[in-house]
């Protein structure tokens, strides 16, 4: 018997004032971050986003900070070089950094908060922009008395208990 499938999209979603409540963007802040990320790869802004966030990701560590640098480099090349498929491309990315950004962010609420801030100063200095949104699928299943709890891209699984 299955007792749990959930499948969620996230979507960037903000107030008619442009702001979330703090707990619901920093537990999203990873798409967030990551849409505005790959929406930056397409504009003349992209060097500065570049080393902003390749500096955040590798927190001091200059070698992270190139290998990530890397990364973001051969993105954007496949994102450009898909003209028709650029949607696909982009969502794909963007799934895909969400996950590394939120992994950061998790880890350090200093980070999280600087992220948040890096894309709210980025969305302001950039309003006719249309982030990229993402969707992201979570599926979990649990037999007999075992429990699973998923909460965002972190799934914890407690076997069942013996009586």
């Amino acid at each position: 018997m299955i007792l749990s499938m959930r499948e969620t999209i996230v979507m960037l979603s903000y107030t008619e004032e442009g702001s979330m409540s703090m707990t619901e963007e920093l537990a999203t802040v990873g798409t967030a971050g990551a849409s505005a990320l790959i929406t930056a790869m397409t504009t003349d802004g992209w060097r500065g986003v570049r080393a902003w966030v390749g500096r955040w990701l590798g927190r001091g560590h200059a070698e992270e900070e190139t290998r990530h640098l890397v990364l973001f480099d051969r993105d954007r090349e496949r994102l450009l070089a898909a003209p028709g498929e650029e949607g696909d491309w982009a969502q794909r990315l963007v799934a895909a950094w969400a996950v590394r950004l939120q992994d950061v962010a998790d880890m350090d609420q200093e980070a999280a908060k600087e992220l948040l801030d890096w894309v709210n100063r980025w969305r302001a200095e950039n309003p006719n922009v249309k982030l990229r949104g993402a969707v992201v699928r979570q599926n979990a299943k649990a037999s007999g008395r075992a429990r699973i709890t998923q909460v965002g891209g972190n799934q914890t699984f407690a076997p069942p208990e013996r009586s």
